[in-house]
């Protein structure tokens, strides 16, 4: 199984926001706005369950989301981080997140496998 198919869907989006990122910037928003309008309209799209797909995509597919990215960073003049930076600080959250849960299966703290689940 490949993730390309839902790479190419990701880009399409994302390049379908990325018109109205210019178009705000046309009317000469501020760039907080801007900003704003990227992580809650483009960044949520490509990091949406990052942490499933984004490892096993191919270098081709990293390439075309992260030149996504690059265009939003030309249209707003400003630097983004990029998306390999987005999946690492996911998959440590997460990974955090699963730790400090003594319920979780994957946990192997203080809770023992006969606890009662929350």
């Amino acid at each position: 199984m490949t993730w390309t198919s839902h790479a190419a869907a990701l880009v399409s989006k994302a390049r379908q926001r990325l018109y109205h990122l210019r178009q705000l910037r046309k009317f000469r928003v501020s760039p907080r706005i801007l900003q704003c309008f990227y992580s809650a309209a483009v960044e949520s799209i490509l990091s949406g369950n990052i942490t499933i797909w984004f490892g096993n995509c191919s270098a081709q597919d990293k390439k075309a989301l992260q030149r996504v990215v690059r265009s939003a960073e030309r249209t707003m003049g400003t630097s983004l981080a990029p998306l390999q930076e987005l999946y690492t600080r996911r998959c440590r959250s997460r990974a955090s997140n699963i730790m400090g849960d003594p319920f979780h299966p994957s946990c192997y703290g203080q809770a023992n496998a006969s606890a009662v689940r929350r």
